[in-house]
């Protein structure tokens, strides 16, 4: 003799597989944060008698690409705070990346604030460097922080984010 079985047995949803979209930033982040990681460590490296002959040039022209050349103001000041500012935003972009690619709500609000700092400091280094005529190269850094605003404010994007997921309570805010 068996007893009846009132309760149906909880089964977990099958979460939605990624977009392609989200893989493809999610690589990105990765990338950049590796190249803004050996960005700041080449400009933290010591200098040789003039620094465009040694790994800052490399470090800088990867800083100059992603748009980070606006902050340069602050290597003026303190010189030793710039390579470490930038390899901060390297680890983070690093941290987003890995988010990404498992889907977590803190990543998609951390790629936003790291989108809207890359579009302040883009557009602070073509005001800046407007007058010596390198304004050009912050504009790619631009485009790709301005598409990806635009991306994860999608719906496709912000549900890939803000799902419920088995075991967890109901979506606040979203």
């Amino acid at each position: 003799m068996s007893l009846p079985v009132l309760a149906k047995p909880v089964v977990a949803k099958p979460t939605p597989p990624r977009p392609d979209g989200i893989t493809f930033l999610g690589g990105l982040a990765l990338l950049a944060g590796i190249l803004l990681l050996f960005a700041g460590i080449s400009l933290a490296l010591p200098w040789y008698p003039r620094w465009v002959d040694g790994p800052g040039l490399i470090g800088f022209g990867i800083i100059l690409i992603f748009g980070y050349v606006g902050f340069v103001g602050v290597a003026q000041f303190l010189p030793t705070l710039f390579p470490a500012m930038i390899v901060m935003l390297g680890i983070l972009y690093l941290a987003a990346g890995i988010g990404f690619f498992s889907g977590r709500r803190w990543a998609w609000t951390l790629s936003i604030a790291l989108a809207l700092v890359g579009v302040a400091s883009t557009i602070l280094q073509i005001i800046t460097w407007n007058q010596a005529g390198d304004e050009f190269f912050a504009i790619p850094g631009l485009i790709v922080t301005l598409l990806m605003l635009v991306y994860l404010a999608t719906p496709l994007a912000r549900n890939f984010f803000f799902k419920r997921r088995a075991g967890q309570g109901p979506v606040v805010g979203g």
